[in-house]
């Protein structure tokens, strides 16, 4: 039987006129370590996009954040902690498309 948890997907943009080694530097460096003092948090991952590869997607990363449930996830938001990492967000992304969804783990090697 396949596990499951709630994920938070943040799809985003880079801040306008803020270059792209900035951003890669304030998320890894500020606001990832913000993020992993989430309560309930289970996994956390950050995903950049390579601007060679695929200069036309119209995103520059994506976060994965991985809780119990979508109540845990919503206290932790919630939490200071959580509107701390929230309110950091504009220091560094522009445009931000949370996503909520189950994750159904099928294999885990």
């Amino acid at each position: 039987m396949a596990q499951t948890q709630t994920k938070r997907l943040g799809i985003l943009r880079k801040k306008d006129g803020m270059p792209y080694e900035a951003f890669k530097k304030h998320w890894l460096e500020v606001h990832a370590v913000l993020c992993m003092k989430l309560p309930n948090l289970r996994r956390y991952s950050v995903n950049f996009v390579d601007r060679e590869r695929f200069p036309h997607f119209p995103y520059d990363g994506f976060s994965e954040l991985w809780f119990d449930s979508e109540e845990a996830l919503a206290a932790s938001l919630a939490s200071p902690e959580g509107k701390t990492l929230l309110a950091d967000l504009p220091n560094f992304a522009g445009d931000i498309h949370p996503i909520v969804a189950v994750e159904h783990l099928m294999l885990d090697t």
